[in-house]
C-alpha cells in the first residue's frame, strides 16, 4: 500500500475513512492474519533507529495516523489523510462491534483487573488474556509463550496492549498461514477503556492537546519521550519537504 501520495517519513499511511476502515476490518477478521500499526511521532522517531520495528511496519497491513499532532504535517506535505484514526478511539468501536457480534479477543498485555472490568463492560466478548512480564521481549522464552498463547487460541481480533516497539514485533511475528483474525498494535488503548487511565476532555482533543494531557497526567515518563519527539519532528518534516520540493523541480538539462 505504497505510493508518492500516502507515502512520509518513510510509512505509508493509510489515508481512508474509519467508516470504510471498520468495514474492511469486518471482512479482514475472516481471512488469514494479518496486523494493524498506528504511527505518531513516537515511533516515526523510533524508526530512524530501530530496524526491528521498521520490518514490522513493513509487514503490517495499514498504518493508521494515530495522531492530531502528525496529521496537519502529511497533510502539508501532500499525503491526504482523511482523518485521524486514534488507536484508543479505534479500540472502543472495536469492542463495542465484538461485543454486539460476540467475538473471541485475544489480550496481550494488561493487567488482570483491566482484563475483568473490560468483560464487564462488554460482556459478549470471549478474551483470552496473557500478560507476559516486563522486559519479555529480551527473553525468548518469554516471546516464544505469547506467540504460542496467539497461534493456540483462536479469535477474529488480537489485541496487542505492550507499548512500542515490543507490540509491533510480536504482532509481525505471528505469520498469515499461522492463524486467522487481525491484530492491533494498541498501547495504552484498554487502560482508556476501562477507565483506569482518563483520556483528555473532548475539547482538548479537538485542539490537539491530548498529548499535554497525557504528559502532566504521567509526567516521570512522558516528559523526557515528548521533548525527543519534538526535537525529532521540526528537522524530520523540514528534511521531508525539501526532498519533496527537490524532486518536484525541474531537471536542467543544458541545449
Amino acid at each position: 500500500m505504497s505510493s508518492d501520495t500516502n507515502h512520509a517519513f518513510g510509512v505509508s499511511f493509510y489515508t481512508g475513512s474509519k467508516a470504510a476502515l471498520l468495514a474492511s476490518i469486518r471482512e479482514g477478521v475472516k481471512q488469514p492474519y494479518s496486523f494493524v500499526v498506528t504511527p505518531n511521532v513516537d515511533h516515526l522517531a523510533q524508526l530512524q533507529h530501530n530496524a526491528a520495528l521498521r520490518a514490522a511496519y513493513s509487514k503490517a497491513r495499514l498504518r493508521l495516523c494515530d495522531s492530531r499532532v502528525l496529521m496537519p504535517l502529511l497533510q502539508r506535505l501532500g499525503v491526504a489523510v482523511e482523518e485521524v484514526i486514534p488507536g484508543s478511539d479505534l479500540t472502543i468501536d472495536l469492542l463495542r462491534w465484538a461485543d454486539s457480534e460476540r467475538l473471541r479477543i485475544v489480550l496481550i498485555g494488561a493487567s488482570n483487573e483491566e482484563c475483568t472490568k473490560l468483560q464487564n463492560l462488554y460482556p459478549g466478548i470471549t478474551v483470552y488474556h496473557h500478560n507476559p512480564p516486563m522486559g519479555f521481549i529480551d527473553r525468548p522464552d518469554e516471546v516464544r509463550r505469547c506467540l504460542e498463547f496467539i497461534r493456540e487460541h483462536p479469535s477474529e481480533l488480537v489485541f496487542y496492549a505492550v507499548g512500542a516497539p515490543r507490540q509491533e514485533i510480536l504482532a509481525s511475528s505471528i505469520e498469515s498461514h499461522e492463524r486467522t483474525g487481525m491484530g492491533f498494535c494498541i498501547g495504552a488503548s484498554i487502560s482508556f477503556a476501562t477507565g483506569s487511565i482518563k483520556r483528555a476532555p473532548r475539547w482538548m482533543q479537538n485542539c490537539k492537546l491530548e498529548w499535554l494531557h497525557r504528559m502532566l497526567s504521567e509526567p516521570r515518563r512522558l516528559v523526557r519521550r515528548y521533548v525527543h519527539d519534538a526535537l525529532f519532528i521540526v528537522p524530520a518534516y523540514r528534511r521531508e519537504k525539501n526532498n519533496r520540493t527537490q524532486r518536484a523541480a525541474p531537471i536542467n538539462q543544458d541545449l
